[in-house]
Parts: C-alpha cells; structure tokens; sequence
C-alpha cells in the first residue's frame, strides 16, 4: 500500500534538518518538465519521497543516509507502463522479477481475468495479491463488457464499483469496448462510466474501428484514451478527438512505427507507449518497457519524446503526475541510471526511495503471490462425453452447408463463413482436409455448463484437439478439435486441473499448460512456463494450426473487442447484427 508524504519530513530535509535517507550525487538530470538535459544535479530522498533535486546535496548527508555517485550517468524517471494485463499467464511476483529490472517502477493494470471468475471479489483478490510489492501497481475495475449471457453473474455494481474505489491504488474504469457502451440498449457499461467520473476516476478508452461521428459519439461519454490506434491516421483521429493516443508495443501488437511520420509534426505530449500486456517469452527475451522505448530512439524519436511518453504523459493523463512521472521534491523516490540518454536499459532501479535492481537483477527479494481457494477452483463445469460435441445433420440447410467462424490471417479477427461438414452415421464431422474443425464454448462459470458446438476454418489443425480456459471477457472454455474424443479430452483435463490449456492427440496429452488461478494464471515459474508455451505452439504447428501463437488466437475468440464474429454458449454472436445465431446458414 502507497505510504503517504509525511510533510514535516520532507520540508525538514529540504532545509537540511534531517537527514536523507538516500542520496544520488553528480548525475545529468533528464529533466521531462522542461525537455533540458542538466548536468550535475542531484537528490535527496527520505522515506520513498524525494525532498530536494539540485547541484548540491550534501547537506543532506548524515552518518546513515546511503550516498551513489551517479557519476555522469543520466537519472531518467521510473519507467510507466500505463496499459497492461496482469491476471493472464504469470503469477505477479514471477512477473516483477523479470519487469523491474527492466526499469518498470509504476505498473496500470486491467483486472479482467480475475474479474470474469470471481466479480468483485477477483478485483479484491488481485489488491491483496499485489499489497506487498516494491513498485507502485494501480487497478482499473474491469467493466466487463461480454457477449456471453453466463457473466452476468459476475458483472460488478454501481455499488461494488464504489467499494473499490475506496482503495486510491483502484484509479479508475478498464477498457470500455465502444461498441458495447454506444452501440446496445445496455445502460450498464454508460452507468459505470458515469459514476467513475462521479468519483473523480479515469475512464479508459478502447476503440478500436470507431470514426467520425461514432468516435465523437464515444469521446463525448468522458472517455479519456485509447490504445487500438493501427495506422498514423488512428493516432491523429484519437488525439483530435482530446483523448490521449496510446501506442501498442507488445504481445497483442506491435505499432511503434506508426508515429514515425509524425515526428517534428506534431507535439507528442498526448501520446503515451504501453505494453498492452507481454507473454512470458517475450518477457524473457526482450525484458519489459524498457526495450520499446529503445525501439522508439533506435527509429529516430527524440529520447525526451520516448521518455516522457513512458513517464510524465502517462502520469498526467491519468492525474498522478503530483505523484510520479518525473524527478522532482515530492514526488515517489523513482529513478533509474542510465548508462547515456540512448541507452534505456538501466544500470540501477530505484523505486519508492531504494534500489531495487541493478545489472539487470533484482537486489531485494519478492515475497510469493497469495492465491486463495476461492481463486483456484473457479472452472464449475462438468466433464463432457464425446456424445455431447455430436451435431445433428438435420441443422445444415438444403445444401448440407452450416454457418461456421472464419479466422483471418493474423489470427485475431474472424469473419461469418458458410460450409459443408462431412457426414458421419447422420451426424457432421469436421473436413480436416478442407480445414473445417469443430469448435466448442462450455460456460464454466455459473455451473451450469452450457454448451455451444460449431465449425470454425483458418485453423489448419490437421488432428488432435486443444481446449483453453484462458478465453478474453467470458468464462469459459473455448476447444478446437478434429475429433469429438479428443475435443472431450482436452476440455475435460481443463476442468481436472482448474484451468489452463491443453492438448491431446490419439487420447494422449501431449501439452498442457496450467492456468489454475481464476483459469487464467499459472503457478509455474517463467522459464518453465514460457517453455510450457512454446511447446504448445510447437505442438499446434506440427498439427497444422495456422497462427503463429495459438494460444493467443484460441483466447480471442470470445471477445467482443475483435470483430465481426464471435463465439458464445448461445451460439455464434455477431457484431453488425447484434445477434446470436446457431449453424443453420
């Protein structure tokens, strides 16, 4: 939990009445109020606040402070990643040990995945999960915007949003699908932005494919950001429109590039640079933040440009910039040295006023992630037979064609198709030779276990079938399979180990990757579980399966942020006509 400024304090180590705590002597400020490099500053900080930056700090030296002579080095602001996912994958411990050395000292989270599993109470578990870390993580309350009627159950009141919001790490509302707050009859998502800004919070923004008079219509709600921009016409759409730009650098995308043409064109203090979440391998390889605003200064962007929109922009878009984003008396004790303004992998990591890592490695140590009970038995579905994934002949229309869910190259959007199943003693099969697989939503949430069956193409899955539980804004378990007995296995060893995905061929578990924590976490230590996924992908491939991460495409079936096509336990839900449909074309 964040300690709050004692005053007297900081004033008396400003004047050189009390000690500091630590020092940081002789460096080259980069100084992201004013866009100036200054040399010979340095500071002073007690407590995990900062009480004087200058050229002199002495003064403030006692018997105990901690003195690091920065020597030259640049001291550049705690790095802000301002858009990302922490309840998929990697427990958060796991997590922060690989990210802070990376120079991560402020971390803005969705909630999502503990939020479809448990409701408010998920938010809760996540806030007690990340009480003890040594970095500053804020929470968006999920708005849980989905297309499967099963979470309601877990959508999260006027009244429980206003519980939450009494804990000041808990900033404000998630991402709010615009299709879903302006485009429904459902007040809901509307109502909960409302009352956020009723709170003083931040409403974050995701439009993806919204122009024009639909993105007025979305900006005039109060919404504040949004990080779907795809091409340099996106960015400067959204910035005109007053929200603030973000710019994916991550897992889901990679869209750096598309500010490029805007450099010297216009002022970038609006945009900001964000994750949008990592996965373990590529955490691994390319560290966390500090490696995408290397890529912006390796591609020509001004460093104090790239800083800022990982520090001061972030801070001031979300109303913490009293509070962190640059160095400065008052703000949290949040620094790191580089080796010069070109080089973004910090040397050493201070975070709320003592170093956390240096070289790359972490100085303190994490204590484990809490994880209780009621967060690991959160899969309430009941195994399925091969019998249950039998479709009947009778639902394919004259030409024995059935609607199916076309994925498209990339492997995130999916499109409304149309063909013709095999027959098998009067019931449709899938045509792996003519990529058409079977494909299953069992709702896992309510207990009740209901239970779609339809086709999808542009898998490529040659034999086997894979299940998941990791399924974005739903509940679920989403299966893929060329055959109803292995489909029936790999959803069943799911609901055995309470989450993860898996994977069978002939009967024989080939993969599996346990996601036990709201169905969606893994208690596996990154090494392993980055090698538990490559694993899979190289699994998938040898079967056929087209994406290049299959664990990505499989988990974005369900959600209503992708269009045009989505999957449900009432069926096949689309977007254009806001409707569930079965497979009868």
């Amino acid at each position: 939990m964040e300690n709050r400024r004692d005053l007297r304090k900081l004033v008396d180590t400003a004047l050189g009445k009390n000690p500091a705590d630590l020092v940081i002597k002789d460096g080259i400020l980069m100084d992201v109020y004013t866009g100036r490099m200054l040399p010979g500053r340095s500071v002073a900080m007690v407590d995990e606040w900062i009480a004087y930056v200058g050229p002199d700090a002495d003064y403030t030296i006692g018997r105990e402070t901690e003195v690091i002579d920065a020597d030259g080095r640049i001291l550049c602001p705690g790095f802000i990643d301002a858009h990302t996912h922490l309840t998929s994958y990697f427990n958060i411990s796991d997590f922060l040990s690989y990210a802070i050395p990376s120079g991560v000292t402020t971390l803005v989270t969705e909630a999502e995945g503990y939020g479809f599993s448990l409701g408010a109470e998920g938010v809760k578990a996540f806030l007690k999960q990340i009480d003890p870390c040594p970095i500053k993580i804020y929470v968006l309350v999920p708005p849980m915007i989905s297309l499967s009627p099963a979470t309601k159950s877990r959508m999260i009141s006027k009244e429980q949003l206003a519980e939450l919001f009494e804990d000041p790490r808990v900033i404000g509302l998630g991402e709010t699908f615009w299709q879903g707050a302006i485009l429904t009859r459902d007040s809901r998502p509307l109502d909960l932005m409302g009352e956020t800004q009723k709170f003083g919070k931040s409403v974050q923004g995701h439009a993806a494919g919204a122009f024009d008079r639909k993105l007025a219509a979305y900006a005039a709600t109060g919404v504040e950001s949004c990080h779907e921009a795809i091409s340099t016409d996106d960015v400067l759409n959204r910035l005109e429109m007053g929200l603030y730009a973000m710019i994916r650098e991550g897992d889901i995308r990679r869209d750096l590039e598309i500010i490029l043409p805007l450099k010297d064109e216009i002022d970038f203090r609006r945009m900001i640079l964000v994750t949008d979440g990592t996965n373990p391998d590529l955490l691994l390889k390319t560290g966390y933040v500090h490696d995408v605003v290397q890529k912006a200064v390796d591609l020509g962007v001004d460093p104090m440009d790239a800083v800022r929109m990982v520090t001061l922009n972030p801070a001031e878009h979300l109303g913490l910039d009293t509070l962190i984003g640059g160095i400065s008396p008052g703000r949290h004790g949040d620094m790191l040295l580089l080796e010069n303004q070109k080089v973004m992998k910090p040397e050493m990591v201070i975070s709320k006023g003592r170093v956390v890592a240096q070289k790359g490695r972490m100085r303190i140590s994490l204590p484990d992630a809490n994880y209780p009970q009621h967060l690991m038995n959160t899969v309430k579905a009941a195994p399925i037979s091969p019998l249950g994934l039998r479709v009947s002949k009778t639902v394919s229309d004259g030409a024995g064609a059935v609607r199916t869910l076309d994925i498209q190259p990339g492997g995130l959007v999916a499109r409304e198709g149309r063909a013709v199943p095999k027959v098998m003693a009067e019931q449709l099969a899938a045509d792996p030779l003519n990529d058409l697989l079977k494909i299953v939503f069992v709702e896992r949430i309510s207990g009740r276990g209901e239970t779609f069956v339809g086709f999808v193409r542009g898998w490529g899955q040659k034999q086997g079938a894979v299940a998941t539980t990791l399924c974005w804004d739903a509940g679920a378990i989403v299966g893929i399979g060329e055959n109803d007995e292995d489909l029936a296995c790999a959803v069943n060893h799911v609901i055995q180990i309470q989450g993860g995905t898996a994977v069978f061929l002939d009967g024989i578990l080939k993969v599996d990757v346990p996601l036990r924590a709201g169905g969606y976490v893994s208690e596996l230590k990154m090494p392993e579980l980055a090698d538990r996924l490559n694993r899979l992908q190289q699994i998938m491939a040898s079967m056929g399966v087209i994406p290049d991460f299959s664990q990505l495409a499989l988990s974005v079936l369900t959600t209503p942020a992708i269009p045009f096509i989505r999957l449900t336990e009432k069926g096949y839900y689309r977007f254009r006509e806001n409707d569930f449909v079965g497979l009868t074309p």
